[in-house]
């Protein structure tokens, strides 16, 4: 009898663990799958314009400190919270995984069992009904890695949650995992270039503890990329050094690692929903879409373009999910439907986006940007949660391609920039990320 019970004992432990501890696998090589900072229509209706058809609020936040990038260090404490909000009244099964990517954001060739340890799939168990708020949703945490995810390898990787119930993606977040063996300082100064000095900032960097990987090579066993803002879509990539000796590898050009410098970006504070923040010109109640919400109007905006650079504090295009008057962001938050008026001429053969993390920093369709010919104004809308928000505008042509800042380029305009550099030897099966590094060019102004 004892045997027999302790057998059953084992037989429940297991049942528990099977269905509470991970959850069934999704194909991480659906077709679907996007490896990019992306919301899916988890009502798979890509002709919807509705607002409220994709994860809101989506947020990969150190926990530490949220505005720091998503970067952890292989085999430490530290760890990655993701938060984001359906909206929806009851909650739904989600759950999420894995991906190893390359240095370029392409599927590696190794399995999931090679560089996680644990279930390779759990469920999201963490999750809040929103409360006195407007608009109800639900808002779901995670953060790893946890006991029952961790990483083995280091390099890039896509966070995807998806929906148990019909099978569909419903995030896709980038984030890497680091180790610290090689040693990166960096310089952002004014270009070199007299054309460029105006406009551009220039990145020199060096390199040193190459030796510790027995490196022979290193034009082609390292890979570089250079990012500006944390923004995937304006990077430099597979920079080669411009010497090399056996102490330090020294990436010293005139105007081949350089960026636009751009201008600062523009802002908005709707912490709270009762007085008026910095450059909101009225908040109101409103019926869209058959829902009682908030309308926010911003102040208008203008198109900076002048010669001299105007300093404006911001946080690189970054937003910041805050409340002035509650005290539980994640579930007292409410959302509202933002406004946004760019008095300017019609740019011809151009569309006009709303841009910056908190779309992505991407081109998405419900941020497009309309044109009201009778009043000469580009108009558009977001629907986003409380908080502290940085944005611009782009352009691009008709086709979506060849984003363009349509402000001013100025040299003392204040980044961030950060340099990945990867070991990626031809006869390793992965890229490994051995070094990162980051500066600003706030000096500069």
């Amino acid at each position: 009898m004892l045997v027999n019970y302790h057998l059953f004992y084992c037989q429940i432990i297991m049942f528990i663990i099977v269905n509470f501890g991970h959850s069934q696998s999704f194909d991480i090589y659906d077709e679907r799958i996007q490896l990019k900072n992306y919301n899916y229509n988890f009502k798979q209706n890509k002709y919807s314009t509705s607002f409220n058809e994709y994860p809101k609020s989506v947020k990969l936040e150190n926990a530490v400190n949220e505005l720091l990038d998503p970067v952890i260090k292989l085999n430490s404490s530290e760890q990655l919270i993701l938060s984001f909000d359906i909206l929806e009244a009851e909650s739904t099964s989600y759950a999420y995984t894995f991906i190893h990517c390359t240095a370029n954001w392409e599927y590696s060739e190794i399995n999931q069992f090679e560089y996680l340890n644990g279930f390779f799939n759990n469920y999201i168990n963490e999750y809040q009904y929103s409360f006195n708020t407007l608009t109800p949703y639900v808002n779901y945490y995670l953060s790893f890695p946890n006991e029952n995810i961790s990483f083995k390898k280091s390099g890039n990787y896509i966070l995807l949650v998806y929906d148990t119930e019909n099978n569909l993606p419903i995030i896709t977040k980038r984030f890497m995992v680091y180790e610290e063996i090689l040693s990166i300082s960096l310089n952002v100064k004014k270009a070199t270039l007299a054309k460029d000095q105006s406009t551009k900032q220039e990145i020199d960097f060096n390199i040193e503890g190459h030796k510790k990987l027995n490196i022979i090579d290193p034009h082609n066993e390292l890979y570089i990329t250079i990012q500006k803002n944390d923004d995937w879509n304006n990077i430099i990539n597979n920079v080669k050094p411009s010497f090399v000796s056996d102490y330090i590898l020294e990436y010293d050009y005139q105007g081949e690692i350089s960026f636009s410098g751009g201008n600062e970006y523009k802002d908005f504070d709707i912490k709270s929903l009762r007085y008026f923040g910095k450059n909101i010109q009225n908040i109101k109640q409103q019926v869209i879409q058959g829902l009682n919400i908030y309308v926010v109007n911003l102040q208008i905006d203008y198109i900076e373009n002048t010669n001299e650079y105007k300093f404006q504090y911001d946080l690189n295009g970054k937003y910041v999910i805050s409340l002035s008057e509650r005290r539980n962001k994640n579930t007292e938050g409410d959302y509202a439907l933002v406004k946004f008026i760019l008095h300017s001429n019609k740019i011809e053969n151009k569309d006009l986006y709303i841009h910056g993390e908190l779309t992505n920093w991407d081109i998405l369709k419900e941020a497009k940007m309309q044109y009201n010919d009778n009043e000469n104004y580009y108009y558009g809308s977001l629907f986003l949660k409380q908080g502290y928000y940085n944005y611009n505008y782009v352009s691009t042509n008709l086709n979506g391609e060849d984003i363009e800042h349509i402000e001013g380029e100025y040299h003392e305009t204040r980044n961030q920039y950060s340099i990945y550099t990867y070991y990626t030897p031809v006869w390793r099966n992965y890229d490994r990320l051995v070094g990162i590094a980051k500066s600003t060019s706030n000096s500069l102004n």
